[in-house]
């Protein structure tokens, strides 16, 4: 692949057929590299992103915390000094239960129009729609008002303290950024429409061990001291208790702007608060898997782990929690009530304290509204533009709890059930939505290199 075969017509930037097809062989090489994390060995991954950009002519530094653990940096130098815009993808993927998928997760195979593999969602595929358009504008000549920079990390799936967080204490410039654009949000599609959501915060982690210890023994012979008796009680006590719906400034204007019109029943969907108030609107939102986990907390049992042998009573057992809580909740108050609620026979073990808090970004900024006139011009339509909560942990919340904007969007569009492969089996990537995310990341770049140093 090389830039001169990127076109520039009517004031949009183009792939010529030959181009998008290799930038499809290049999303495809880079998903066959295996960054499951854990436990990660992106380095791979990294060496391979370091080539493209050196084959472009563009110099990058990579950056390891611990040996296999890699982060990548490249720049495009602006007109003034001043704080940088940041592209910020990460490399890692979540861990993928094989024997579940129809394909080889790590094969990038293409059928029916889908490329099939972990990560192309999140987030290989932005990842490299990314550094395409990066390379376009060095590869242009274009001379942003601000330094562009292209950083992609290591270790996000577990925390981050590899990846975004090393970088922000190996080169300081990065907490001095003017925006930061990443993964979280998307164009969707739903109901005959589409809007964009752009992810301005995301849910606070609250994820947890629950432990029991029993007496073993053999399994013809109960003594009522079972560790694993004790862990399904509790975990039935957690998971039957029905957190509160609560509405949030950015919820009620997302819902305000997806729902805006919807009628049932004979009704007409409501403002959020009525809707809350509401027996059959609050039925409804409670049965949308994404407008439920926007406004509650929400907790999840992802493992469980007790005894080996069907005649043999464990001594020990262990249930994990996923839990995510809404920007503003008190975790102190959180492990309080799951401690009442697991009751005195088990333990609670938190996972991640240190991990801070996520912030919010304002969304009545130029960044947000000129996103949204680039994705108004790929779609052709007064498509609605609102902000949104991110259900999962992103690195964003590193830089939006040092003042950052940043903002998590990834320009194509997906239904419900793309959305939901995410993190599942058999995630993919349509190959119009690659096409449509190059577009858009392209334009979306060329708005932030036009805006000025300060």
């Amino acid at each position: 692949m090389t830039i001169s075969t990127v076109q520039k017509k009517k004031g949009k930037i183009e792939y010529i057929m030959k181009t998008f097809d290799d930038s499809v062989e290049l999303i495809r090489n880079f998903m066959r590299i295996n960054t499951s994390n854990p436990p990660g060995n992106e380095e791979d991954a990294v060496l391979f992103l370091e080539d493209v950009l050196r084959r472009e002519g563009i110099v990058s530094e990579i950056f390891s915390a611990v040996p296999r653990r890699a982060n990548i940096l490249a720049r495009i130098k602006g007109k003034e000094k001043g704080r940088p815009v940041i592209l910020l993808s990460h490399v890692d993927v979540v861990p993928v239960n094989e024997a579940e998928w129809t394909v080889d997760p790590f094969g990038a195979e293409i059928k029916g129009g889908y490329l099939y593999g972990r990560g192309a969602i999140d987030m290989k595929s932005q990842a490299i729609c990314q550094l395409i358009a990066f390379m376009a504008l060095a590869g242009e000549g274009v001379k942003p008002e601000r330094d562009i920079i292209y950083l992609a990390t290591c270790d996000e799936e577990v925390g981050g303290s590899h990846g975004v967080e090393f970088m922000l204490k190996k080169v300081p410039e990065l907490r001095n950024a003017s925006f930061v654009l990443s993964e979280g949000g998307f164009m969707i599609k739903e109901g005959g429409h589409v809007n964009a959501q752009i992810a301005v915060t995301e849910k606070q982690l609250g994820q947890f061990i629950v432990r029991a210890r029993g007496r073993g023994g053999h399994g013809s012979m109960p003594h009522g001291d079972n560790a694993n008796e004790k862990i399904v009680a509790a975990s039935g006590r957690i998971l039957s208790h029905k957190w509160p719906m609560k509405r949030t400034a950015i919820t009620s204007a997302y819902l305000k702007g997806t729902l805006e019109g919807k009628i049932m029943e004979g009704s007409k969907f409501p403002t959020l608060d009525r809707a809350l108030k509401s027996k059959k609107w609050k039925s409804y939102l409670e049965s949308n898997e994404i407008y439920n986990a926007i406004l509650r907390n929400t907790v999840t049992l992802t493992i469980l782990r007790g005894g080996e042998k069907v005649n043999v009573i464990p001594a020990g057992s262990e249930a994990y929690f996923d839990a995510r809580l809404l920007p503003g909740e008190s975790h102190e108050n959180f492990f309080k009530k799951i401690g009442r609620l697991a009751g005195e026979d088990v333990e609670i073990e938190r996972i991640g304290a240190g991990i801070g808090e996520p912030g919010s970004s304002r969304y009545g900024t130029v960044y947000f509204h000129g996103i949204g006139k680039c994705v108004r011009s790929l779609k052709g339509e007064d498509v609605p533009i609102l902000p949104y909560i991110m259900t999962g942990a992103t690195d964003l919340r590193y830089f939006r709890n040092l003042g950052v904007p940043s903002y998590g969007f990834f320009p194509i569009t997906l239904n419900k059930e793309e959305l939901l492969r995410m993190h599942g089996k058999d995630e993919r990537i349509s190959i119009e939505n690659i096409r449509e995310g190059l577009e858009g990341c392209g334009r979306i770049l060329k708005f932030l290199s036009t805006l000025r140093a300060g």
